[in-house]
């Protein structure tokens, strides 16, 4: 079933409108299906890294793959709009996953996440945050000072064991590290890591070209 959506030519045209609209807009992230598909590997490396059922994996890259596309409409309340436009596209297509509720809970829930909120929920959060790499960046990205200097994030390692969540940053020589920490994200990074290895239960490391990365909260 997911190879089914992620390949539909309505999911497919909807990420290319969004692609278009950002091109000459004012955003400085992406959330084309170069995104998407960043957030579908990172979501599926994190469940089966903890051997979550293919079925868990399968209804969580579908949330992956449609939480953006109420963007469509610009990204205010775009979560909201995501519930609602992936809650009709299963009701006219007949699509019935594992848990459809699941699925959708993540998508409406993906900007504004609870305590109480289902394990699927926080993946799909914890993965949708993390993808700041190079390839994420709009045009006006680029040209933002500060911001610029994501374009020089080539990737985000994440990897799990019993006892730590390690995530590494993986930048060529050409970034301004400290000046990259300045931006306000970064400690809203740093926190939903660590707020994710609480849930695990582990320890958080994070680390910057293989070296521990330690910023002020």
């Amino acid at each position: 079933m997911f190879e089914r959506i992620k390949n539909d030519e309505y999911i497919k045209d909807i990420y290319n409108k969004i692609t278009l609209l950002e091109k000459n807009g004012s955003m400085w992230h992406s959330h084309s299906f170069k995104h998407i598909d960043n957030v579908i590997n990172t979501v599926e490396s994190i469940l089966k890294q903890l051997n979550y059922s293919d079925d868990l994996i399968e209804i969580a890259k579908i949330a992956a793959v449609l939480h953006d596309i109420g963007c469509i409409n610009g990204k205010d309340e775009h979560a909201e709009r995501s519930f609602e436009m992936a809650k009709m596209y299963f009701k006219d297509n007949g699509i019935i996953t594992y848990d459809n509720n699941l699925i959708l809970e993540a998508i409406k829930s993906h900007s504004d996440i609870k305590h109480d909120s289902s394990f699927i929920t926080k993946v799909l959060v914890f993965a949708d945050k993390l993808d700041l790499k190079s390839d994420r960046l709009t045009e006006a990205g680029k040209n933002t000072d500060i911001v610029k200097e994501f374009q020089y994030l080539e990737d985000i390692i994440v990897t799990i064991n019993d006892k730590d969540l390690i995530v590494n940053f993986i930048a060529n020589k050409q970034i301004n590290k400290k000046v990259l920490e300045s931006y306000y994200f970064i400690p809203k990074v740093f926190r939903a890591i660590k707020s994710f290895a609480d849930e695990l239960n582990i320890n958080s490391t994070i680390l910057f070209n293989n070296n521990t990365w330690e910023i002020d909260l």
